[in-house]
């Protein structure tokens, strides 16, 4: 059962979410707080397995959770709660270090299932966001007869630097608007699997993002 630190903008926003992971089964709620200075060192104690966190907060902002998260010595993975996942720091904040996000309207609708997939290391990515990292990789789109086969799943030649060409099959399909039970049905996988491969790849753009700093 993963243990969720939530930090959300408005206090009925809040507390709205705190009730309903207090009553969900599957979860365990940490702690909440409604700024992230207040929130550190509790986290820090803590030790949850997930920190929920919308994209803006009081005193922060999504891209400082990321970093501060990633200097704690164990880093909870970090949802991000948007309103919608076309937010221009939606990817921004992927980038630095959020593992996957919620679209969610304020009221928690799908939030616990949202925990307990990045729980299990799996996330989606919208056509908008597909494209930003297909962009930020440095790869164009795959021809569409090729991404379709079931053999692109298991291409594991390289595409780039840092990316094979199934993960390039499969940012091409998600950016050309296929819903992940469509891409499981051509690729004959489960539809976890499908996730658990977008997580990876929504890893290995932290890791750009920490070579492009370096460099």
């Amino acid at each position: 059962m993963p243990t969720v630190y939530l930090l959300r903008l408005g206090e009925s926003t809040l507390q709205r979410t705190r009730s309903l992971l207090l009553q969900a089964s599957g979860v365990e709620l940490a702690g909440s707080c409604g700024n992230l200075t207040d929130a550190l060192q509790e986290i820090t104690a803590l030790s949850p397995d997930i920190v929920a966190s919308d994209l803006r907060l009081v005193d922060s902002h999504a891209m400082r959770v990321a970093h501060e998260l990633g200097r704690l010595p164990v880093r909870p993975q970090l949802l991000l709660l948007t309103p919608t996942a076309d937010d221009l720091q939606l990817f921004a904040a992927l980038s630095a270090g959020a593992n996957a996000y919620h679209v969610d309207d304020g009221s928690g609708t799908g939030l616990v299932e949202a925990l307990m997939r990045l729980h299990d290391r799996r996330a989606m990515l919208s056509p908008q966001l597909a494209r930003q990292a297909l962009a930020a990789f440095g790869i164009e789109r795959s021809p569409l007869a090729i991404a379709h086969q079931a053999p692109a799943a298991l291409d594991a030649s390289p595409a780039g630097r840092q990316i094979d060409q199934a993960s390039r099959h499969l940012l091409t399909l998600l950016a050309q608007g296929l819903l992940l039970a469509e891409i499981a049905t051509l690729w004959k996988q489960d539809v976890a699997e499908i996730e658990r491969r977008v997580w990876r790849l929504v890893r290995l753009l932290h890791v750009r993002s920490r070579e492009l700093l370096i460099a």
